[in-house]
């Protein structure tokens, strides 16, 4: 049965959806460059370094919203009971 508070939690699972695809695009893109300055000589230690930060927090940002996705799906299982 749904109701009026099933709409919100809609909502939320199209926005962490939209956000999630976002995010892999990031990750690849993010991972593909990484991996090019990797290969190079002259690249500085600290770019490599915050380049590397910044794919493990699109990393880290990936699991909350998978997580968050699992949450609503095990709530909304659960009221399907």
């Amino acid at each position: 049965m749904s109701d009026s508070s099933d709409q919100p939690k809609s909502a939320e699972r199209v926005f962490l959806h939209d956000l999630s695809n976002q995010l892999v695009v990031a990750q690849g893109m993010g991972g593909y460059v990484l991996g090019r300055l990797k290969k190079k000589d002259d690249v500085d230690p600290k770019e490599l370094t915050r380049m590397e930060k910044t794919v493990k927090a699109i990393d880290r940002m990936i699991v909350m919203v998978k997580d968050r996705r699992e949450v609503l799906r095990a709530e909304r299982e659960k009221s399907e009971e």
